[in-house]
């Protein structure tokens, strides 16, 4: 994998290097459609296994196959599309798609509440959902949906990095874990269904991130799960807590 800008209008983005044996590649800019030729360091021409995903292979495939198969094998063939992504190579290529896609499932999502609201129906499968009593506040949660969605992928993936850290399963840095946290919003995709659509959505991604940080960490799945178990055993130790001091207070 290297990193190539375009000489006319600076777009850079990585390439794969692992099917070519010469020391020069020709690429087209997805962005300005400018075609030029590529010298390949000495240091890689070799090959590695981590040639990227779709989406950081946009000079070679463009933007809406970029798009397409990412979803694809994000939806389809998460391990090996996990086992190929780069753990290392910048927050930005990986954030642009789960900001993209995610933002679209939030917008969809919303966009049904707002329906079942007007007809008067509650998404029993949402659980504690958000409910949209009118247009002003529907239209607040579509534009915000973006910077929902930023927060919650930077706060997801720091708290599943660290948990990682605790059972010593984190092998890369966090960027390997952000990566595999912004891979896993192409599971929003499911949100264009309706009423279900949400829900089948989170529980996908679930199962993404945890296919995902095997690969991106090469750890097994007990030591991921443990380590998404220890929230909920901190909360359950709590709970029992306060439970035991409100039973001494009453007595």
């Amino acid at each position: 994998m290297a990193k190539v800008s375009c000489p006319q209008c600076n777009y850079s983005v990585n390439v794969n290097l692992k099917e070519t044996n010469d020391n020069a590649l020709w690429v087209m800019c997805p962005t300005c459609g400018n075609s030029f030729r590529y010298l390949i360091p000495d240091e890689d021409i070799k090959s590695e296994p981590r040639y990227g995903t779709p989406w950081e292979r946009l000079m070679e495939i463009g933007l809406w196959q970029g798009i397409f198969h990412t979803i694809k094998s994000t939806m389809f063939s998460p391990k090996k599309m996990y086992s190929t992504m780069p753990v290392k190579g910048g927050l930005m290529e990986p954030l642009t798609f789960g900001l993209l896609i995610g933002s679209i499932g939030s917008m969809l999502s919303f966009f049904y509440d707002f329906l079942f609201s007007i007809f008067g129906f509650e998404n029993f499968l949402e659980g504690i959902g958000i409910v949209f009593n009118s247009p002003v506040r529907y239209l607040y949660f579509i534009f915000l949906s973006p910077l929902l969605v930023i927060i919650e992928l930077f706060i997801s993936s720091f708290i599943a990095h660290l948990l990682l850290i605790i059972t010593r399963g984190g092998k890369n840095k966090f960027e390997a874990t952000f990566r595999v946290f912004a891979y896993s919003q192409g599971a929003m995709i499911w949100s264009i269904v309706p009423f279900i659509g949400s829900t089948v959505a989170k529980v996908w991604m679930t199962v993404i991130q945890i296919i995902g940080l095997k690969e991106a960490h090469e750890i097994s799945y007990t030591r991921i799960i443990i380590a998404l178990i220890i929230p909920f055993l901190l909360i359950v130790i709590a709970f029992s807590v306060v439970l035991f001091f409100l039973k001494i207070i009453l007595t």
